[in-house]
């Protein structure tokens, strides 16, 4: 990292190298920055490793309120920029493709993240984002066209899995400055443009449901390529919290499906569901 600390990261190569290069997946975990760890991820690198022949690496970073803003969006940034330069020392080409993404903290740090490598012409560029369940909005910074939109905050503010009451803790924890573009791309310089496509997940029972509803929308506004899954009545981090609902199983073998869909390979659902993710614990 930029301060000198040594940020752990955890490897999952394929079973068998393609022919046409192993893609480099980073997957950033969730828990609000301030709980979670690599091994969260672990699941969904297993799965992509063994059904698109992925060397997949998920991440580290340093939590709050040890750690507040932005120490952990600099750790995601140092990381995602080493790996891209060292990929082959892991046995993986970027010309295969390189996608990074995460898990609602992990989801907005893929956005923040994507974003400055645009905006900082970083070589090589990201070939794709999954960004799942992000918090990256308030009414402060969100778009005049869509401030109508953002009602998600105040019609699930007591929900399960996510309320409004936990959502206002953590962010005391991390101490967020929201104003700031490693807090939301939409704080970034020329934000939205010449984006990497993204595939987004949201969950209808979520006070930042609308975060990624808005997000997709302003991404497919500035031209990007999009593509998205929405989970109707179920919590943030259903697919983890609530593990034997249809949606979750549903949503962890989107995650596969989406993946495919970035990386353009196109694998069977029989392939697919004999790979399926076991729930992952937490974000």
């Amino acid at each position: 990292m930029r301060d000198g600390y040594g940020s752990e990261i955890i490897v999952t190569s394929p079973p068998e190298t393609p022919a046409d290069g192993s893609p480099l997946i980073a997957l950033i975990f969730g828990g609000g920055w301030a709980i979670g760890t690599a091994y969260q991820q672990i699941p969904y690198a297993r799965s992509l490793a063994a059904v698109y022949g992925a060397t997949v690496v998920t991440l580290s970073y340093r939590l709050a309120p040890e750690h507040p803003f932005p120490i952990a969006q600099n750790d995601v940034y140092d990381s995602v920029i080493w790996l891209g330069q060292n990929a082959s020392t892991f046995g993986a080409d970027v010309s295969a493709g390189w996608i990074l993404g995460g898990v609602s903290a992990g989801g907005s740090m893929t956005a923040t993240t994507a974003q400055k490598m645009v905006n900082e012409n970083v070589s090589p560029p990201l070939s794709g984002m999954w960004i799942c369940v992000p918090n990256i909005l308030h009414e402060s910074i969100v778009p005049e066209k869509y401030k109508p939109a953002l009602v998600s905050r105040e019609q699930n503010s007591e929900v399960p899995g996510l309320s409004m009451k936990d959502l206002d803790f953590l962010d005391t924890l991390m101490e967020q400055d929201i104003t700031s573009s490693d807090w939301s791309p939409f704080n970034a310089r020329s934000p939205h443009q010449r984006m990497p496509p993204a595939y987004l997940q949201v969950c209808g029972m979520d006070p930042l449901r609308d975060d990624g509803l808005i997000y997709e929308a302003v991404l497919r506004e500035h031209g990007n390529t999009t593509k998205i899954d929405v989970y109707p009545g179920v919590p943030h981090v259903h697919f983890s919290m609530y593990p034997q609902l249809k949606s979750s199983r549903a949503a962890r073998l989107d995650v596969v499906k989406g993946f495919g869909w970035l990386l353009n390979k196109e694998v069977s659902l029989d392939v697919i569901e004999s790979m399926e993710p076991a729930a992952p614990a937490g974000g």
